[in-house]
C-alpha cells in the first residue's frame, strides 16, 4: 500500500483528490492538509462524501516528513507549491496542480503570474504532467506539474494535428468551478446563473502554457458558463492546405491509439455530459468548410481530468501501477 498526502485538501480539486484516493485500496490517505477546516470532518463540508469519520489535517512539513509518504499532492494557489518543494523529502514523490512548476522559463512564470519563483533548482528537473505527450518522462521524475485544465482541452485537439495548421483559434467555455471556492462564482451563484462569461480575452495564463508545446501560431478566449463542472474547448483551424475528413480522423486514431483516456468520436459532435466525473477527453467534430477551416471539438471534466484526475493518472505513472488504475 502506498501512502498518499493531499494539501489543499479542502478544495474543489483537493476534495476530487480525496476522493479519487479514498476509492482506491491500493492507496493508504495520511494527509489531508487544510488551515481553514483542519479537525473537522470532510462530510461537514462536503455533504455527499461516503466518509462519516474521515477528518482535514494540519500538519507541519517536518511532521509530514517524518511520514516517509510516496506521494504528495499539492492542491494550493499559485506560488504557495514552491514554498513546500524544497523543504520536502527527497524520497516524497511531488504532483503539484498549480502553476508553480509548468513553466521551464522561470522569468516567463514570473511575467505570466506577478510571482518570484524561489524554488529554481527543482524546476529544472520538473516535468510537465501530460500523460498523453510526456508519459516516460512522468514515470521516471520526482515532480510534475500538473496541467492547466484550459491548456489540457486544447493541447489534447493541437498536438496531432499543430503541423498542418496555419494557425489555431481556441474558443473555450468552462463550468464556474475552475475559478475556485473563493470566486464570484462560488459566492453568489446569480452572478452566473442564466449567463455566460467572457473573460482574459486575449491574454489568459493558459495561453501561455500551451505555447510551449503548440509551435502554431494561436489565440484563445476562455468563458465561463452555467454549470459547476465540464469543459468545451472548440479549436478553429486554418489549414495550410486542403485535406479530406477521413485523412484527419485517422491522423488522431493514429496519434492516441494508446491512450486509454482519449476517445476520438466520429458520430456525433462531443458534448460535456459525455465525459462528466471522469478521466476521459472525447474529441471530435472533424468538419471542414468552404474556407479550408477545420472545427473540432474536445470535452473533458475540468476538476477531473483538467485537475485531480489527470493528477492521479500522473500519480499511477510515478509509482508504477497501470495509468487507469482507479479511474476506470
Amino acid at each position: 500500500m502506498k501512502k498518499i498526502g493531499i494539501i489543499g485538501a479542502s478544495g474543489y480539486t483537493g476534495y476530487e483528490l480525496i476522493k479519487l484516493v479514498k476509492k482506491n485500496p491500493k492507496l493508504e490517505l495520511k494527509v489531508l492538509n487544510s488551515q481553514s477546516y483542519a479537525g473537522k470532518t470532510v462530510k461537514s463540508l462536503y455533504a455527499d462524501f461516503f466518509d462519516n469519520e474521515l477528518k482535514f489535517t494540519n500538519y507541519s512539513i517536518d511532521n509530514i516528513n517524518k511520514m516517509n509518504l510516496d506521494l504528495l499532492f499539492l492542491a494550493m494557489p499559485n506560488g504557495e507549491a514552491v514554498k513546500i518543494v524544497p523543504k520536502l523529502n527527497k524520497k516524497t514523490k511531488v504532483v503539484d496542480l498549480s502553476a508553480d512548476y509548468r513553466f521551464k522559463d522561470y522569468k516567463e512564470y514570473e511575467k505570466i503570474y506577478g510571482i518570484e519563483h524561489t524554488d529554481k533548482e527543482n524546476l529544472k528537473n520538473a516535468v510537465y504532467g501530460l500523460p498523453e505527450l510526456l508519459k516516460e518522462k512522468i514515470k521516471k521524475d520526482r515532480l510534475v506539474a500538473n496541467p492547466g485544465c484550459y491548456a489540457t482541452a486544447c493541447l489534447l485537439i493541437a498536438l496531432p494535428i499543430q503541423k498542418l495548421a496555419r494557425y489555431i483559434v481556441f474558443d473555450c467555455k468552462s463550468g464556474w468551478s475552475g475559478a475556485g471556492k473563493e470566486s464570484v462564482y462560488a459566492k453568489d451563484p446569480n452572478t452566473i446563473k442564466d449567463n455566460i462569461i467572457a473573460y482574459k480575452l486575449t491574454k489568459h495564463r493558459h495561453k501561455y502554457e500551451i505555447e510551449q508545446f503548440i509551435k502554431t501560431k494561436l489565440s484563445f478566449t476562455p468563458h465561463v458558463i452555467d454549470t459547476f463542472q465540464g469543459m468545451m474547448c472548440t479549436a478553429h483551424v486554418i489549414l495550410k492546405k486542403s485535406i479530406d475528413k477521413k485523412t484527419i480522423i485517422e491522423l488522431f486514431e493514429d496519434y492516441y491509439k494508446n491512450e486509454p483516456f482519449i476517445k476520438i468520436i466520429e458520430n456525433k459532435i462531443p458534448e460535456i455530459k459525455d465525459v462528466a466525473k471522469t478521466n476521459f477527453c472525447h474529441i471530435g467534430g472533424f468538419e471542414i468548410d468552404e474556407n479550408n477551416q477545420l472545427v473540432i471539438i474536445s470535452v473533458i471534466d475540468n476538476l477531473i481530468k483538467g485537475a485531480s484526475g489527470q493528477a492521479l493518472q500522473n500519480m499511477n505513472l510515478m509509482l508504477g501501477f497501470d495509468g487507469k488504475e482507479g479511474l476506470d
